[in-house]
């Protein structure tokens, strides 16, 4: 059984990551407001990520890796 609590960052870190091709898409579209609605909760999903890591005090190489990853990513 997987224990969703303990996974909440790594869910988040993966949907992130996800997320950039739809900006990357709608940005160079010109859809500007929907790309900042995406950047906005892609950013979202880090402030949580980390709060969730910290509270649970879950450390991953998942995570590890991909958390500053993905920040590169969407940065």
């Amino acid at each position: 059984m997987i224990n969703f609590d303990r996974n909440i960052p790594n869910i988040l870190t993966t949907l992130r990551i996800l997320l950039i091709p739809f900006y990357l898409f709608l940005f160079s579209n010109h859809y500007y407001v929907f790309a900042l609605l995406i950047f906005i909760l892609a950013s979202i999903t880090d402030i949580y990520d980390g709060y969730f890591a910290r509270k649970y005090n879950y450390v991953t190489n998942f995570g590890s890796f991909f958390d500053p990853f993905a920040d590169k990513l969407l940065v």
